[in-house]
């Protein structure tokens, strides 16, 4: 058995509902946000890049129509990717619906146009989003259709300490309310936030699990450049998680994660000029293949302490999908 056979990755739900490889393509709208333009308040979480998380080629000028034959471009001289005739337009810096619906609008207008695009993936907050804008992404001419939340935790206390401008039960709304439009949902976990246990942890995942959520995005916390966790993180106010122990909570976490419900992520992107701390973040490719090795040893897959006890149900859906 392969020990990537062990987990229901979003490469694998793309391509058994595409028939074919699916790569995402990351575009930068410089979409802003709620969190930080005082809407809410100044300053956005206490964890989060100034600059975003995307490529931040909105800021050098790109449009999202060029920065998609960038991206197409540069997979068509790779040995990987040249043959691959399906894109996954990720909207993923900043909060990508806040703001008003024509501004929307405008942006799902022109992800429509682009060339083998097949369906967008589109993050935000739990809090910028509403039915006109529900609506407008349900209309969208495609067969995927992803809207992804950074709740992050569901405890109401972690939400203040991290100064996320939203509650649980703000969360828990968007995300019904979004299934009410047949769009999938993707819900983005943060361990190792600062005053959270490991159990506080995995009680956010086994809530997020009893709501319609189709994808869970799974992040370490690490300390960026110019925010407040990185002077908590000078003052010794704050200590980041050691890799083994990520790797742990990261395994126990698959382990109650219903079998149908699609892994985008098992761990953070980082980039080398935002990081502070701890090292082992950047090291994203070492980090998975611990997570696959240490299910692999132990015998375990996702859903095994949920709704798959008896049986790995992955090496019959990865052998059929090899040979698409």
């Amino acid at each position: 058995m392969k020990s990537h056979y062990l987990y229901y990755s979003f490469d694998a739900w793309l391509k058994n509902r595409h028939k074919a490889k699916v790569q995402k393509i990351s575009l930068d709208a410089h979409a802003g946000c709620p969190n930080r333009d005082g809407t809410i308040q100044y300053g956005g979480c206490t964890f989060c890049n100034a600059d975003g998380s995307g490529s931040g080629l909105m800021q050098k000028g790109l449009s999202l129509t060029k920065q998609w034959e960038y991206w197409l471009d540069k997979f068509s001289k790779s040995d990987r990717l040249k043959n691959t005739k399906n894109f996954l337009a990720y909207m993923q810096s900043y909060s990508n619906t806040y703001g008003c619906l024509e501004k929307l609008e405008k942006m799902t207008t022109e992800l429509a146009s682009l060339e083998k695009c097949v369906g967008f993936s589109i993050g935000t907050r739990p809090d910028c989003i509403d039915e006109e804008k529900l609506r407008l992404l349900a209309s969208l001419p495609f067969q995927t259709k992803w809207i992804e939340f950074g709740i992050q935790s569901m405890h109401d206390e972690t939400l203040k300490r991290i100064r996320r401008g939203h509650s649980v039960q703000c969360s828990v709304d968007a995300i019904t309310r979004s299934r009410k439009y047949n769009l999938n949902v993707c819900v983005h976990l943060m361990a190792g936030i600062p005053g959270e246990t490991k159990e506080n942890f995995l009680d956010t995942v086994r809530e997020v699990c009893k709501l319609p959520v189709q994808g869970i995005k799974l992040h370490g916390l690490y300390v960026c450049k110019n925010t407040q966790l990185a002077k908590d993180y000078r003052a010794n106010a704050y200590t980041p998680m050691e890799q083994e122990d990520y790797i742990r909570l990261i395994c126990d976490a698959l382990c109650i994660i219903p079998s149908n419900i699609a892994i985008h992520r098992l761990t953070a992107d980082c980039h080398d000029e935002e990081l502070i701390a701890p090292e082992w973040a950047k090291l994203k490719g070492h980090i998975v293949r611990g997570i696959e090795g240490l299910l692999f040893h132990e015998g375990k897959w996702q859903g095994c302490k949920n709704d798959v006890p008896l049986e790995n149900p992955y090496t019959a859906l990865y052998n059929k999908l090899e040979r698409l």
